[in-house]
């Protein structure tokens, strides 16, 4: 978790919670030839948090319970109707007869295969990035510190992290090795992966966890439909490269949210979250490209562009301004949004506690936001 995420949470008292419960990384070690220094940033969290994404849900769950917030698990968006006073939202519940509610607004956050986002007939461009990924979380007989460590070889390259009690998370890829999500995946494969960019897999034993996966690069173009918005994966998917994923996903909500909830209580005028598009969609736009040029430098094989990311790498070593850009757009704390019509008088009221309902077949959402 970045910065800049960790400073959304901060700012609804909920950082210093995550914290206890994650370990911190100060330094990013990138193609054996870039170290970043976390701790070099402006702001009160100058490191990366690595922290499992259960905990970060059950936080948040927490917290939403605490403020009345009713979950409905087990209940897919199955039907969507909207008009200009508010949406409909059809769910079979758990004995199977389907359930109309109706709210002033539906958020999708029901991922890459968003029922939302098809329902008001959004398409998602996009192509394949990576086909065959895997994931493992190990412990180690070698220490790598507190560094999170990327590099590849052209054929491979492999990234892994502290996670916390003592774990380790491991991401890898293998060019030779490009196999469906559901293929059998074993402690072997990924020590053998690991060995080739990073040179030694740390005595990785006690795999507690192996899974495979691939990568889209995808982004909606609009994220609202009348009064349906998309966020999350159901805006935007890219490569886990420079680990974006939670943490765009958790600045659509904290841009959105208070927004919604200002409308809804009548504060601000209904146009205000027509903001949401202009100022989060260049955001996943640049996480897109920032994630999938470092995903194409890393499996780089031609010697040309593998000579250019080592020019690139030793510029931004040398380059205080080079390095301090980097790190911004890495943890987030880089992007602004424009203010085209000048200076306004919206604010966001502080920690809201409006009542809304969300609806879901697993953990992916529809937030149903009522009056």
């Amino acid at each position: 978790m970045h910065a800049r995420t960790l400073e959304q949470l901060d700012a609804r008292g909920l950082a210093d919670r995550l914290l206890a419960a994650g370990s911190t990384i100060t330094e990013l070690r990138l193609f054996s030839r870039l170290t970043l220094d976390l701790g070099t940033l402006p702001s009160r969290f100058p490191f990366l948090l690595i922290t499992p994404q259960y905990e970060v849900e059950r936080l948040l769950e927490d917290r939403a319970r605490e403020l009345g917030v009713e979950f409905l698990f087990e209940h897919e968006v199955v039907g969507l109707r909207q008009d200009g006073s508010g949406v409909d939202l059809d769910m079979p519940g758990p004995d199977g007869a389907v359930v109309t509610r109706r709210a002033a607004y539906a958020v999708g956050a029901d991922g890459h295969r968003s029922a939302v986002r098809q329902a008001v007939g959004l398409p998602f461009p996009g192509v394949s990035v990576i086909k065959s990924l895997f994931l493992a979380d190990v412990r180690l007989a070698e220490r790598p510190g507190s560094v999170l460590t990327v590099n590849g070889t052209g054929d491979s390259f492999a990234v892994i992290a502290s996670f916390g009690g003592g774990w380790y998370r491991v991401m890898g890829w293998n060019r030779r090795h490009e196999v469906p999500d559901d293929a059998p995946l074993d402690l072997d494969e990924v020590k053998e992966v690991t060995r080739r960019p990073l040179g030694t897999d740390y005595g990785m034993h006690d795999a507690r966890w192996l899974s495979r996966f691939h990568s889209d690069e995808r982004q909606a173009p609009e994220y609202r439909v009348g009064r349906v918005f998309l966020a999350g994966d159901a805006a935007h998917v890219h490569s886990p490269a420079g680990g974006q994923g939670m943490n765009t996903g958790l600045q659509d909500a904290a841009n959105l949210g208070w927004k919604l909830a200002a409308v809804v209580k009548g504060r601000v005028p209904e146009g205000l979250p027509d903001t949401y598009q202009a100022e989060r969609h260049p955001v996943g736009r640049a996480v897109l490209r920032s994630s999938g040029g470092l995903v194409r430098l890393t499996r780089a094989q031609h010697p040309a562009v593998r000579a250019v990311r080592a020019l690139v790498s030793a510029f931004v070593n040398a380059s205080r301004p080079a390095r301090a850009k980097a790190l911004a757009q890495i943890s987030g704390i880089g992007y602004a949004y424009a203010a085209p019509r000048g200076a306004t008088a919206w604010s966001a009221p502080a920690s809201p506690t409006w009542r809304w309902r969300a609806a879901a077949s697993t953990r992916p959402c529809a937030a149903a936001v009522s009056r």
